[in-house]
Parts: C-alpha cells; sequence; structure tokens
C-alpha cells in the first residue's frame, strides 16, 4: 500500500517483548512500511531477534511514548501513518477498509477503527472500543468524533488510527508533558481546528490491556484519581496551545489540595 508507515514506539526490549513486538509485525500486511521507534540510546543487542521487516528510527532522545512518536512522524515521508503498539494486532482487513473509506471521504483526517479489547494476561474479553460514534444523538454526525462530544466523553483508543500526516503537523504532535490525558488533549486540538476523525464501522484493531510494565499499568500504580480528573481538565485547558508555545512547566504538575491556575 503506498503512502501509508505503520509507526511502533518501543523502549523496553527483552525476548519476551521482541516475541511480542514480531507478532505485532506480522498483522501488517507486507506492501505497508512499517519502522520502529526508539530511544536514541538504544543498544544493537537490545534489539537482537527483531524482524526484518523493521527499519530503525532512533532520533528522540526521550523514551516516552509521546515522544517516540513524534520523532518517527517527523521520519516518515508518506502521506499517511498509523500507530501500532507491540503487543497489538491489527485486524485483517482494516487496512482495506480504509483505502475504501479514505477515497469517499478525502475530508477525513484520522481514521479510527472498531477495537477488540482483550485482557493480556488470559485472553478475556473486556469490550468494544471505539464505538460510541456510532450511537445515535453521540455527536453531531453519526460516525463522526467532533469537539462537542469531547467535552463530555474521551474514552476512546487512537493507536490502531490511521493520520493524515499534514493534519497532524498543522494542529502539532503528542505533548510528552501530559500524562494519561496526552491523547485527549490531541483530539480536542484537532477538532478545535475543525479537522475530521471518523469511526469507520469494522472491527480493525486488537488492544490488549494489562500487560505488566505498560503505560495504563503504570499510570494505575501511579497516579490517583484526584490527579486523573485534574489532568482531563488540563487537556481541556491546554487543547487551546499549539505545542510550539512555550508553556510553564509548572502548568503540567498536579499539586494535591491546590487550585490549579491560569
Amino acid at each position: 500500500m503506498k503512502n501509508l508507515t505503520v509507526i511502533i514506539p518501543m523502549h523496553e526490549f527483552g525476548e519476551e517483548n521482541i516475541k511480542l513486538l514480531n507478532n505485532a509485525v506480522n498483522s501488517v500486511p507486507n506492501d505497508i512500511n512499517v519502522v520502529l521507534s526508539i530511544p536514541s540510546g538504544t543498544s544493537k543487542k537490545e534489539l537482537n531477534g527483531i524482524s526484518d521487516r523493521l527499519e530503525v528510527i532512533s532520533k528522540s532522545d526521550g523514551s516516552s511514548f509521546c515522544e517516540l512518536v513524534n520523532s518517527a512522524v517527523e521520519s516518515i515521508e508518506d502521506k499517511w501513518f498509523s500507530i501500532l503498539e507491540f503487543d497489538d494486532t491489527y485486524a485483517a482487513k482494516w487496512f482495506d477498509n480504509f483505502e475504501k473509506y479514505s477515497e469517499f471521504t478525502p475530508e477525513v483526517s484520522v481514521f479510527m477503527p472498531l477495537e477488540d479489547i482483550t485482557d493480556f494476561n488470559n485472553d478475556r474479553y473486556i469490550g468494544f472500543g471505539n464505538s460510541e460514534a456510532w450511537a445515535s444523538a453521540f455527536s453531531n454526525e453519526i460516525g463522526y468524533i467532533d469537539n462537542d462530544c469531547l467535552q463530555n466523553y474521551f474514552d476512546f483508543y487512537l493507536t490502531g488510527s490511521i493520520f493524515n500526516k499534514d493534519d497532524w503537523n498543522e494542529v502539532g504532535g503528542l505533548k510528552p508533558q501530559i500524562k494519561i490525558t496526552f491523547w485527549y488533549e490531541w483530539m480536542l486540538r484537532l477538532t478545535n481546528k475543525g479537522k475530521k476523525v471518523y469511526v469507520i464501522p469494522k472491527v480493525g484493531y486488537n488492544h490488549r490491556l494489562g500487560r505488566k510494565g505498560s503505560l495504563v499499568e503504570i499510570y494505575k500504580e501511579t497516579v490517583g484519581s484526584d490527579e486523573t480528573q485534574w489532568l482531563f481538565e488540563l487537556a481541556k485547558r491546554e487543547s487551546l496551545f499549539h505545542p510550539s508555545i512555550e508553556r510553564e512547566p509548572s502548568k503540567f504538575i498536579f499539586k494535591k489540595d491546590e487550585k490549579d491556575e491560569e
């Protein structure tokens, strides 16, 4: 498939994670480029056993998910890109469905899949992701996620989605200084600009939760409910600012029992 690259951000390795990585790569059709975005200090030894299909991008000074994604997007040349977590997989028909829908809706900036969500540890089915966009009266146009609906709902899964690189560059990438809600802030910023997000009504991605050491599990262990609520409010405030606009670092630090001030 022309004009599309899959980005896999990864900062932790080892034999088990390499197996997961190669399994993820195998879910990508052979005619699609796949790049592995890793921290710049990663040794070659840590990459032993990775798939021959992978092009390694090692340009990020940081190791966070946001930093690895941002640096990879800057490095690719294709019109479209997708982000694949190394412990997830694509559904077989996802990219075919993207081609069909993108042909008839060229104004869309992000195509999101419906997602099957399962437990990493026992394969137990947890639920169905991104289906809310197809609920009656959820947004102003069925199948789309807009800024109005995002004011009241935030539980969407963006890995697996396919992004227009030009629109990504226009609104700016992910903000590493925002924990947990960085995707929510980005979606608010995107839709603030009137960009369109469409959920293709087909399962396109298999997302697994519960892997020890994953970002979600780390946040569960280190971020309390008060801070989580504060982070969602932070995302709403910061979505008004492009990442190129320098913000006071203290604005991103949670202070328990203190009211945040602009």
